[in-house]
């Protein structure tokens, strides 16, 4: 039987759901309805913020329309045939592993449609609402530093207070003294094999406008093995005799222009001294995402070459989860996500006045 306002007068919503889950600093949101009709639309409304009450995601929603999966029924062959439960996922990266609340709640509609068809104008009948209140979880408090994070300290990632050298070598309480250079350190990491890739999409192809927009998806098995994906580094460490002056850089600049559906801007110039630039929105990069985003530079590098014909911009995308990144490669570069949280204000060029730290870059042969 065709449902229709006589057959099926009004929808129905049995159940109703919206609950945030937190672990560290990735965070997921899961809302369901099940329902009897054919459509359902789901608008799932959250936010988070700081023990200080500051903003860490301001008020957003997502919307979710469609029929979803078919849901365990007990009623007649015709209830049951027209019983569904539409499911609502989003994932978060909060920028902090601790101190941070997510909040979140749902309205639910559930309804009747009937598509245009020949000249038969489409209809919705039969409406009905639920909302899921206000919920809540954290990532637990914070607790004091117990660790030097200055990068110019002698005892860098030791115990507090920080040390540093005096004029003349030795160590002292007092800061260094200004002046003089420091080499940038250099990524290095072995070789590993993430359950997740990068998938880009480019638009305005061979223009001057031309744009990436790449996401990151957890299903590596449609990955081929030859991608460059699986080969981040590959190589004999860097020794005494192959100086770091030449090898290419990366600027990390924290900066308020990256988009808010965003984890990071990769943005490649062929000429300048900014030739690769990796934006973050906050300081506290978690060392998963590092690694996905120096992963995202680079295959571009490998594809685009050092030096790309034109100016790229690379907007990354999708929620990069821990367990998807393996322990020595979030391990290797939890020193360099530290080294970002330290990072001091300085004249960034074009990008203005913004922390920022030089990054040498030996992760592909």
């Amino acid at each position: 039987m065709t449902p229709s306002p006589t057959t099926t007068p009004d929808a129905i919503i049995y159940y109703s759901s919206t609950v945030p889950y937190v672990t560290g600093r990735s965070a997921l949101i899961v809302s369901s309805v099940t329902y009897f009709g054919n459509i359902a639309i789901s608008v799932v409304s959250y936010e988070a913020k700081d023990a200080s009450g500051n903003v860490v995601i301001p008020p957003s929603s997502q919307t979710n329309r469609g029929l979803g999966q078919r849901a365990d029924c007990i009623g007649s062959s015709w209830l049951c045939s027209w019983t569904f439960k539409l499911r609502t996922v989003i994932s978060l990266d909060l920028g902090k592993d601790c101190g941070i609340t997510l909040w979140a709640s749902a309205n639910h509609t559930a309804q009747w449609t009937t598509p245009a068809a020949y000249k038969l104008p489409g209809a919705t009948w039969g409406s009905t609402y639920s909302a899921d209140s206000r919920a809540s979880a954290t990532n637990g408090p914070c607790t004091p530093a117990t660790t030097c994070r200055e990068t110019g300290a002698t005892n860098y990632g030791g115990p507090l207070p920080c040390t540093y050298p005096l004029p003349g070598g030795g160590d002292g309480s007092t800061p260094p003294p200004t002046g003089g250079t420091t080499q940038p350190p250099t990524y290095q990491p072995g070789p590993y094999v993430p359950s997740g890739h990068w998938e880009c999409v480019i638009y305005f192809m061979g223009t001057d406008y031309q744009k990436e927009y790449c996401t990151w998806y957890a299903d590596y098995a449609r990955l081929p093995k030859s991608s460059p994906a699986f080969s981040l580094s590959a190589g004999t460490p860097t020794t005494a005799t192959q100086p770091s002056a030449v090898l290419p850089s990366v600027f990390v600049i924290v900066s308020d222009q990256v988009p808010s559906d965003a984890i990071a801007v990769i943005e490649r110039h062929k000429q300048g001294p900014y030739r690769n630039v990796l934006l973050v929105p906050t300081s506290t990069i978690r060392p998963a995402v590092l690694v996905a985003a120096l992963k995202a530079l680079a295959d571009s590098r490998g594809t685009k070459g050092e030096t790309p014909a034109k100016d790229l911009q690379l907007t990354l995308k999708g929620g990069v989860l821990d367990p998807q990144i393996p322990v020595v490669a979030r391990d290797y570069a939890s020193s360099f996500a530290a080294m970002i949280a330290d990072a001091r204000r300085g004249d960034a060029g074009p990008y203005g006045e913004r922390p920022i730290l030089e990054i040498r870059l030996d992760d592909r042969k």
